[in-house]
This record gives structure tokens, C-alpha cells and sequence, in this order.
């Protein structure tokens, strides 16, 4: 599911007609409730009646039902997407570019073009994105970053960050073929080199990048 596909603009909130459900061509969805996993504080809910066009209504309710989730499960998703992703990343500078414009640009560089983007940008952006969106650039936010970017655009890049004691796996799956497989190893290489002191044992395949290093405490940013 594309959330911009479902959620084109603003809605208001209203309370619903008392002789039924719809009026002016708008149809209201009742009892949804709106609720967050960003924090502790968030975990209360409440509820709220949401006044839609009918059309949008309907097909709201249709893509939850072909999701197998609540209606209330399906608008939270999409303003927490909205919220803490799509409004924050273009207020960062994030743009949505053609998947055969992105190929195009990619297939024109070598891998050693390609190793570089991934060393000297891709890194930089992602320490930016750390303090932009957590206010924090450390390690470990960086690594939350990655796993963020991965939640709000799966189709994109899919990344997982695991931890086991002292030690990371970093798994980045795509569909983009080996050049950008190049810039991924690349760039996790160096992050690793630059937050944690240490090489990383990676490897990289046509659609995956795999990294796996063991931390030293003393190493780490105070």
C-alpha cells in the first residue's frame, strides 16, 4: 500500500449527523481511535469521529479489508506515515524519484563512482537525518535511521538492525540490482568504520548487503 494513495489531504473533525451516517456528500467513520508506539507517554488512546468523502470513506474500508486489519489499524498507520515520515523527510530535503530514472542514473557509473557515493554521501546523510529526526547522531541512532527508512518505504530498501550482546547484523535487501549493492556496501562499511572504530565482516550480492562487526564499549562516543 502507497499511503499518499489514501490520504490525499486534511481532514475535519465532526461530530456525525444524529440521523445517520452521511450528509453533504461526506460519509463519517465513528470510533476511530488514534494511538502511537512513539513513547511511552503515547501509549493512551482516544477516540475521534472523522468526517471523509464518502469515495474516500469506501475505500478506506475496502484497503482494510484487503489488509486484513480495523479501519481505526489503517488511518493510524497512515497518520503516523504521514506524521513522522513523509512531512519530517521533505521538510529534510527527501524526494521521490522514477525507479527507471534511478537506474538510469546508476547503471551510468562505475563501481568505483558508485563505492564513492555511497562512502562520502550516503554516509554524511544518514549522520544528518540521525540529528535532524532525533535531535541524536549517535551509533545507534544512525542504525534507527536505517531501520526507519526501511518502515516508511519497504518497497525501496529494506533494511534490519540486529543486536546481540556486543554484536550488530545489518541486513539491507533492495530490487535494484548489484550497482546499488555497490553504494550500500559501501556506505555501511564506512559507517561502521567511522561510529564503531571497527571493519566490518560484509558481503554483497545482486539484491542484498550483509554486515556483521562486534563493538567495543571503550570505542563508542561517550
Amino acid at each position: 500500500m502507497t499511503p499518499t494513495k489514501a490520504w490525499p489531504g486534511p481532514v475535519d473533525l465532526a461530530e456525525p449527523p444524529a440521523d445517520g451516517s452521511k450528509q453533504g456528500g461526506q460519509f463519517f467513520l465513528s470510533d476511530v481511535v488514534l494511538s502511537s508506539d512513539a513513547g511511552r507517554d503515547e501509549r493512551k488512546s482516544v477516540t475521534r469521529t472523522f468526517r471523509f468523502p464518502e469515495s474516500l470513506a469506501r475505500s478506506l474500508e475496502k484497503e482494510a479489508a484487503d489488509e486484513g486489519k480495523s479501519v481505526s489499524a489503517l488511518v493510524n498507520s497512515i497518520v503516523s506515515w504521514y506524521l513522522n515520515w513523509e512531512k519530517k523527510g521533505k521538510e529534510f530535503g527527501l524526494i521521490s524519484l522514477d525507479r527507471s530514472v534511478f537506474m538510469s542514473l546508476i547503471k551510468g557509473l562505475n563501481n568505483e563512482a558508485l563505492a564513492r557515493v555511497g562512502r562520502e554521501v550516503m554516509v554524511a546523510r544518514w549522520k544528518e537525518m540521525a540529528e535532524f529526526f532525533f535531535q541524536d547522531s549517535s551509533p545507534d541512532k544512525v542504525l534507527e535511521v536505517l531501520s526507519m527508512m526501511s518502515r516508511a518505504d519497504p518497497d525501496r530498501l529494506r533494511t534490519t538492525v540486529t543486536k546481540k550482546e556486543d554484536t550488530y547484523t545489518i541486513v539491507c535487501r533492495h530490487d535494484f540490482g548489484p550497482k546499488l549493492s555497490v553504494v550500500l556496501k559501501s556506505a555501511v562499511q564506512e559507517l561502521v568504520r567511522q561510529s564503531f572504530h571497527v571493519k566490518p565482516q560484509i558481503t554483497a550480492g545482486n539484491s542484498v548487503v550483509t554486515a556483521r562487526f562486534k563493538a567495543n564499549p571503550q570505542n563508542l562516543p561517550s
